[in-house]
């Protein structure tokens, strides 16, 4: 393989209204996630569709404004990304895609930040330690849920989440935005939903 590539074997079926309100339903005033996330999404819409959708998207919250490592509900947080997504899925050819393009300026966004910096730091043996160290960001980045990394060789394995209200979109994006900031391109990611709220995603690279 010779490029990055994320697996394309149909739609996930979860572009959907009724999707994001099941997701909605089992989310509670203690899940939160950190104003940077907010920010990054914010900044895709804006740079892709300009203020007035941003603007729309960002109707969608409670809050109005966001400070990067402040907690805010991950209910507002998946009203923006799907409101986003449904904005943006005739540009990307589907809902799936708009999730995977939005999530992959994810890690950039965070590897620039204080915290991302100090995760830079890991990276003089390759992305493994990198990734290695997921779980901990994944921690700073959201109250819920758990995250860990199985290998299953020396450059491949799989990302696990539990009662993760993130999409594996989301996840499948933010891994190719990493190794895209990372510098390594022959990668391939493939994610999917194994429960109500828990995911799979294997990853591998050249």
């Amino acid at each position: 393989m010779t490029a990055s590539q994320i697996s394309m074997e149909g739609e996930s079926g979860l572009g959907t209204e009724m999707e994001l309100q099941r997701r909605l339903s089992l989310a509670s005033a203690t899940d939160t996630v950190r104003g940077l996330s907010f920010h990054n999404l914010l900044d895709a819409v804006r740079l892709e569709l300009g203020d007035e959708a941003m603007a729309r998207c960002q109707a969608q919250c409670v809050e109005t404004s966001f400070k990067s490592f402040f907690t805010y509900p991950v209910s507002d947080y998946l009203r923006l990304q799907y409101t986003a997504a449904w904005m943006l899925q005739e540009k990307y050819g589907s809902f799936d895609n708009a999730v995977r393009r939005m999530s992959s300026g994810l890690a950039p966004g965070f590897l620039s930040s204080v915290v991302g910096k100090a995760f830079m730091l890991l990276t003089k043996e390759g992305p493994r330690q990198l990734i290695n160290n997921m779980p901990v960001a994944f921690r700073a980045a959201a109250s819920f849920g758990e995250l860990s990394v199985h290998w299953t060789g020396s450059r491949r394995g799989v990302l696990v989440t539990r009662r993760d209200f993130l999409l594996y979109l989301s996840h499948e994006g933010g891994l190719m935005g990493l190794f895209r900031t990372l510098g390594i391109t022959a990668v391939e990611v493939r994610g999917r939903q194994v429960g109500p709220l828990d995911n799979e995603v294997e990853f591998s690279w050249e």
